[in-house]
């Protein structure tokens, strides 16, 4: 009977001594984090009055995949830092509180890992949780092609947006607007040795010249960014040389400036003028565009340009005709006769109304018409400044008539 009461007392001991143990534990909460943030690593002892000893962190990563400590925290508050994290850790806890959290400043992706926190208490011994630390790599986005485009009559890539170096995964899509219908879109996904992914979207499509300068725009999402990346950019399509023109940029003196301008993407590289085409006799060749005329007759006829880059090449040309300035002071003298010739018809037909008008106040008067000077008749009528009829005339010239006789 004494033998069982024992054991029975032994059994309960050993059932309650292990309810108290495992009503003792240590919480801790997982985090998650953006590369170049800080990781807050929040651990809590709690159900225990027991002394606390010290509390130590250990950390498994993909570069180191054991346990290994790097921060001890004694009783008193003294940290003790391993394994290099020493600036980069600080203690935030409080050990009256039982609370043993850390911040891990500045956070990298090869900081991703399993944490784990462990309270050593007396009698019962230590005590931990383990803390999983995700680190959020957000993607490094840009627009490009790898061979400029060149228009043809084949499909080829036009523009790849390109979201690299992101954990997870970065969403990629386009806004195409008027495209929509034109292109199409091909992606590929691809994983580095840390496990960090590429997302290249490619816009698929027969380049053009009418694709050239459109706006398209790269869409990219991703948890560690805050909000949807955006990035535009302008379709760059290669195409030959073409529309080929010369036009007047001005002249000094004797002589005259062309510009020689084409349509192409490039621009063109080089320009080849002459005075015929094909072209046998260039009067100039290279990177030089412009062409400069003496104005004189030997000048006249036609000049061409060819300009051209590295797809193709076109032709403009320009019919000069150089008047001489002999010729044109020739003009103005044919003009100032003929205005003189105007004036000095006027005159006379003035002077010849004159002596129609004599003529008929003669007529009236019944008198035959003598022939009398305009020079005469004026100063007559300053003699009788009175006269203001045509018998008062005819009077004032019959008695000069008579006067004169006699």
């Amino acid at each position: 009977m004494d033998y069982f009461n024992l054991r029975l007392t032994a059994i309960c001991m050993t059932l309650l001594l292990h309810t108290t143990v495992n009503a003792i534990r240590v919480i801790g909460q997982d985090a998650t984090v953006v590369a170049g943030d800080d990781a807050r690593l929040y651990c809590q002892l709690v159900d225990t009055a027991e002394k606390l000893t010290s509390i130590t962190w250990q950390r498994r990563t993909k570069e180191t995949p054991t346990n290994a400590d790097f921060l001890v925290i004694a009783l008193d508050g003294k940290e003790e830092h391993i394994n290099g994290l020493k600036d980069r850790v600080k203690f935030t806890g409080n050990i009256p509180g039982l609370n043993g959290s850390i911040l891990l400043s500045n956070i990298t992706v090869s900081d991703e890992g399993i944490y784990t926190c462990i309270f050593s208490i007396f009698p019962s011994g230590p005590f931990k949780t383990a803390i999983h630390l995700a680190v959020l790599s957000p993607p490094v986005v840009s627009v490009s092609t790898d061979v400029p485009p060149v228009a043809g009559d084949t499909e080829e890539i036009l523009a790849t947006c390109t979201a690299s170096n992101a954990k997870p995964a970065a969403e990629v899509s386009w806004n195409l607007g008027d495209l929509n219908d034109s292109v199409k879109v091909q992606t590929n996904v691809t994983l580095d040795s840390e496990e960090r992914y590429t997302v290249k979207s490619s816009l698929i499509g027969v380049a053009s010249k009418d694709l050239n300068q459109k706006k398209v725009q790269c869409l990219v999402t991703h948890p560690g960014l805050k909000e949807e990346l955006e990035v535009d950019y302008t379709l760059n399509i290669h195409y030959p040389t073409q529309m080929c023109y010369i036009i007047s940029v001005g002249g000094q003196g004797e002589t005259h400036e062309f510009l020689c301008e084409a349509d192409a993407n490039p621009k063109p590289i080089n320009f080849t003028w002459s005075r015929h085409f094909p072209v046998n006799e260039p009067l100039s060749r290279g990177v030089n565009n412009r062409l400069i005329i003496q104005m004189t007759p030997d000048s006249n006829g036609l000049y061409y340009c060819v300009a051209s880059n590295q797809y193709g090449e076109s032709v403009g040309s320009l019919y000069v005709d150089v008047i001489q300035f002999t010729e044109c002071t020739t003009c103005w003298t044919l003009v100032i006769m003929s205005i003189f010739a105007g004036v000095f018809g006027f005159l006379i037909w003035k002077f010849n109304l004159h002596q129609y008008v004599i003529k008929r106040l003669r007529c009236f008067g019944g008198d035959p018409v003598p022939t009398v000077s305009s020079d005469l008749d004026e100063t007559l009528l300053k003699m009788f400044p009175d006269v203001s009829s045509q018998s008062s005339l005819h009077n004032i010239l019959k008695k000069r008539d008579v006067e004169g006789g006699g």
